[in-house]
């Protein structure tokens, strides 16, 4: 039977399969100790958070899109408030801007907490990577628990990132009821 390894044919014959020994007669001739079987796993276990990783930053580059978003927003409702005239047929206009801007600000502040969760949330997942793949050295458990323990803290950071979005968007109805308000009290002075 032939095996290839890295452009190597290797030959193994059908009792060396058949003890078990499959890693040694592939070519592990020196002698040299094979991975321990527990690796494996243990390695596979250190590429999860990757997963969470990706799955962080596009959370990361959606939120720090709508932020920049929001920003603008606040930079126009900002430049109206002050092009209005005080006066009383502006007065109600430049008070619903107020309170808007201030809603947009509640919005942005909320949105950059959760940029910081989900920041928070990529190092941790790159710590739970590190320490999961230095578990599998030989005496090391305490770093495979380490990682269980941070991957865990890394998902909770993603979970509070979502609930202060979630707290972001429930603000962000009431800036739409107010610009509704406004629409509304227009067409009922329409003729």
């Amino acid at each position: 039977m032939s095996l290839v390894l890295s452009g190597v044919v290797v030959r193994a014959s059908a009792a060396d399969y058949a003890e078990g020994d499959s890693l040694k007669a592939a070519g592990n001739a020196e002698g040299r100790d094979s991975m321990p079987a527990d690796t494996l796993p243990l390695i596979t276990a250190a590429v999860a958070p990757v997963v969470m990783v990706s799955a962080a930053g596009l959370l990361f580059l959606g939120i720090q899109t709508k932020n920049l978003h929001l920003a603008d927003r606040i930079r126009a409702l900002t430049a109206e408030y002050r092009g209005l005239p005080v006066n009383s047929v502006s007065a109600a206009r430049r008070d619903q801007l107020a309170t808007q801007l201030g809603l947009f600000e509640r919005r942005l502040r909320l949105s950059q907490r959760a940029l910081e969760f989900l920041l928070a949330a990529l190092l941790i997942f790159v710590l739970t990577s590190l320490l999961l793949a230095t578990g599998a050295w030989p005496g090391n458990r305490i770093f495979t628990v380490g990682g269980v323990v941070s991957f865990v803290g890394g998902v909770a950071c993603v979970f509070a990132a979502l609930l202060v979005e979630f707290l972001e968007m429930r603000t962000g109805l009431r800036t739409i009821d107010l610009e509704m308000q406004d629409i509304r009290r227009h067409r009922s002075q329409d003729p």
